[in-house]
């Protein structure tokens, strides 16, 4: 009789260590996109050549921290810089790095 009680009880305990395990193992996902983009004071540029690269968020984890824009030297065959964007997907948003025209 004990060796039956005994066995419920180890099964009992099993049973809630397994639960317990694998629902603390589950992964949550966001589909919250990052906050609105800060305003920020753009000073003048370093000469002509020099283009202004608007600042954004990045995604660390679940956190989102935001990168100052700066000014970057364009390259001899472009002129304009086209900033990079939140994409929604199914998965969550996702950036999508900016590029030179």
């Amino acid at each position: 009789m004990k060796t039956i009680s005994n066995r419920v009880k180890a099964l009992f305990v099993f049973a809630l260590l397994f639960s317990a395990v694998f629902t603390a193992c589950t992964a949550t996902a966001t589909t919250q996109g990052p906050p609105p983009p800060r305003v920020e004071v753009i000073p003048r540029a370093p000469s002509v050549r020099h283009v202004w690269v608007p600042g954004h968020y990045v995604r660390r984890g679940r956190n989102y921290i935001w990168v100052n824009g700066y000014y970057r030297v364009a390259p001899a065959r472009y002129t304009a810089w086209a900033p990079g964007h939140w994409r929604q997907t199914r998965r969550g948003p996702v950036w999508v790095n900016g590029h030179w025209r």
